[in-house]
């Protein structure tokens, strides 16, 4: 166990390492030729609506297993449970006359996490493919509620309509069939998707860098206890919440040798904890809310999950 702790403090760090340089680029470069909201808007809008859905396609883009399949149907179901309850503890902790125009960023970020950049190369190196395969699962639960749950928070009304036609939900559908029916993707095509979402993260940290280049030292005084207490919802109660709620789940999937439900289980904890997703602060710019303290929660809790993620999971581990 001690050696797996090791090695998930070593891919956190070396993850965040990463996102850090790019950030300073994006910041050095607004500075630079001063950015403003305009290319905040047009990154945010190319990330969420073009690069993510060529994302979500490249990750279905694999070979079809029967076993895995119901494996995923698995991962599906518990991810959507664990979303509900991290909406409805959002709703409950956040309320919109206390926290009035930061509740809506409050409550996203305290639900949806950086799965994804941080989650992915997590879950290999302790779970390996078949753990990120499972992880796929919790991706496509996010895409979907962050932009249904996602729209309710920042005050505009759903049109089912607008959700049905949104690109990442698309790619989704595409995705799911694309691998049920293990349709090939010529070649040349698969190639152009996969290097259109290796863009994802970087995109997503050179936009962290601009909202950061244009964040006055104001707002990072008045920001810093709404960010701590968030970084305490989103590590700590949140965790806290998940192992309840996988802990039941295990007594209730049933164990047998074709499904992986441990494997499962720690999947879902691991993505759970992950930090602040990055498209929080792409939500705030496409929404006009407050975009500095979005990125703002994103770097404190991507800093605190150093810590909070190795023993997180180690505590699973003694309790799954």
């Amino acid at each position: 166990m001690q050696i797996i702790i090791y090695c998930m403090y070593v891919l956190v760090i070396k993850q965040l390492v990463i996102m850090l340089l790019i950030a300073i680029s994006g910041f050095a470069v607004t500075k630079k030729f001063k950015f403003g909201k305009t290319e905040q808007r047009f990154i945010s809008q190319i990330l969420l609506l073009y690069v993510n859905p060529c994302l979500i396609i490249n990750n279905f883009n694999i070979k079809f297993d029967e076993s895995k399949f119901h494996g995923f149907i698995v991962a599906l179901v518990l991810a959507l449970a664990a979303h509900l309850v991290m909406m409805a503890a959002a709703v409950i902790i956040y309320r919109p006359k206390r926290e009035q125009a930061l509740c809506g960023l409050n409550r996203l970020a305290s639900v949806f996490t950086n799965c994804g950049f941080i989650g992915i190369p997590l879950i290999n190196g302790v779970l390996g493919n078949e753990g990120v395969f499972y992880l796929l699962a919790f991706i496509v639960v996010s895409t979907v509620f962050i932009w249904v749950f996602g729209t309710m928070m920042m005050g505009e009304k759903i049109d089912a309509g607008k959700i049905l036609t949104n690109p990442n939900v698309i790619c989704i559908v595409a995705g799911l069939v694309i691998f049920r029916l293990s349709i090939p993707i010529p070649e040349v095509i698969s190639k152009s998707i996969v290097f259109i979402g290796n863009m994802n993260t970087p995109m997503a940290m050179i936009l962290l860098g601009m909202l950061f280049a244009n964040f006055s030292s104001s707002s990072r005084k008045s920001y810093a206890l709404p960010a701590i207490r968030l970084c305490i919802v989103r590590h700590v109660i949140m965790g806290i919440l998940m192992l309840c709620l996988l802990k039941v789940a295990l007594m209730v999937i049933p164990d047998s040798e074709s499904l992986a439900r441990n494997t499962i289980c720690m999947v879902t904890y691991i993505a759970c904890l992950c930090p602040v997703g990055m498209s929080i602060s792409s939500f705030a710019v496409l929404f006009g809310k407050d975009e500095s303290y979005g990125a703002l929660l994103c770097l404190a809790s991507s800093l605190v999950c150093v810590v909070t993620l190795p023993l997180s999971v180690a505590i699973a581990g003694s309790i799954l």
